[in-house]
C-alpha cells in the first residue's frame, strides 16, 4: 500500500513538472515572436525613413535644378538664343520626368504608411509637405514652360517681322535699282549720238547722202545704213579725228559749237566746243573726208 501511494505521488509530481515546462516554453516562444515582430517593424520603419530621406533630398535637388533653369531663361541674351532655349526646354522635360518618378515613389510610401502599424504623425506631415513641394515644383515647371513658349512665340513673330522687312527692303531695293537702271538707260539714250565718216562715194554707197543729176544733195532721206554709223556719248565725245585732209559736215550742226583743227600730218580733227549746242538739232553727225 505504501508503495502504491509513493508511486502515485511520484507520478503527480512529474506531471506537474511537465506542465510547468510546457507553459514556460510557450511564454518563451511568444516572447521570441514579439521580438521578431519588433525587429521587423524597426527594419520597416528604418527602411521607410531612409526612403523618405532619399526622396526628400531628391525633391530639394529638383528645386535647385528648376531654379537653375529659371536663371538660364532670364540670363541676358539666352531668351534670344535658339540653342539655349532648346537646351532649357530639354532640361525642363527631364525635370518633369524626375518629378513624376518622385511623385510615384511618394505615393507608394504614403500607401505603405497607411497599411502599416506605424501611425507616426511626423511622417504623415512630412509626406504631405513633400507632396505640396512636388505640386509647387510642377507648377513652377509649367510656368517656365509657358514663359519659354511665349519667348519662342515672340522670337518667331520677330523673325517673321524681320524676314518680312528684309523682303520689303529687298523688293524696294530691286525696284530702286530697276528705276535707276531705267533712268540710266533713258539718260544714256538721250545722250547717245551717232556719227559717220567717209568719202563722198562711201557716204552715197550707204545711202547717207544722195544726189540726182543736177539736183541738190539730200542727207539721210529714205532708208540709210544705220550700221555705218559709230555710236558715241555726247557727254564725253569732244574730239573726232579723221584721216581726211579736208573735212566737210553734211549734218546741220550749229556754227560756233565746233572747230576744225589741222593736225601735223595734214589730217583734220573735229573739236566739239559746245556739245549741248552742237547736238541740239540732231543726234546724227555726218563728216565727209577728202583724202
Amino acid at each position: 500500500m505504501k508503495k502504491l501511494i509513493f508511486a502515485l505521488g511520484t507520478l503527480l509530481m512529474l506531471s506537474g513538472i511537465t506542465a510547468c515546462g510546457n507553459k514556460e516554453k510557450e511564454e518563451i516562444r511568444a516572447d521570441q515572436n514579439t521580438i521578431q515582430e519588433l525587429e521587423a517593424n524597426y527594419k520597416e520603419a528604418t527602411n521607410f525613413n531612409d526612403s523618405l530621406m532619399l526622396l526628400m533630398g531628391d525633391i530639394y535637388t529638383g528645386l535647385d535644378s528648376i531654379n537653375t533653369q529659371e536663371q538660364l531663361l532670364y540670363a541676358p541674351g539666352n531668351a534670344d538664343n535658339a540653342n539655349r532655349r532648346q537646351e532649357i526646354q530639354h532640361n525642363l522635360s527631364a525635370i518633369k520626368s524626375r518629378l513624376a518618378v518622385n511623385r510615384e515613389i511618394l505615393n507608394k510610401l504614403e500607401q505603405n504608411l497607411k497599411t502599416s502599424n506605424n501611425k507616426n504623425e511626423v511622417l504623415v506631415r512630412t509626406i504631405n509637405q513633400l507632396k505640396n513641394r512636388l505640386d509647387a515644383q510642377d507648377q513652377r515647371v509649367k510656368e517656365l514652360e509657358a514663359q519659354l513658349a511665349d519667348a519662342n512665340s515672340k522670337i518667331g513673330e520677330l523673325n517673321q517681322t524681320v524676314a518680312a522687312k528684309e523682303e520689303q527692303i529687298k523688293t524696294e531695293t530691286a525696284a530702286k535699282e530697276q528705276a535707276q537702271s531705267e533712268a540710266t538707260q533713258a539718260n544714256d539714250a538721250l545722250n547717245t549720238v551717232y556719227y559717220a565718216i567717209g568719202t563722198n562715194k562711201e557716204l552715197k554707197k550707204n545711202d547717207i547722202i544722195s544726189k540726182k543729176f543736177l539736183g541738190a544733195t539730200k542727207v539721210m532721206e529714205g532708208s540709210f545704213n544705220q550700221q555705218y554709223f559709230t555710236k558715241g556719248d555726247k557727254r564725253t565725245l569732244t574730239s573726232i579725228p579723221t584721216t581726211g585732209k579736208k573735212i566737210k559736215l553734211w549734218s546741220k550742226n550749229p556754227a560756233g559749237s565746233y572747230t576744225i583743227v589741222k593736225n601735223a600730218d595734214g589730217t583734220e580733227t573735229l573739236q566739239i566746243t559746245d556739245p549741248a549746242k552742237f547736238w541740239s538739232i540732231s543726234p546724227y553727225l555726218i563728216i565727209q573726208i577728202n583724202k
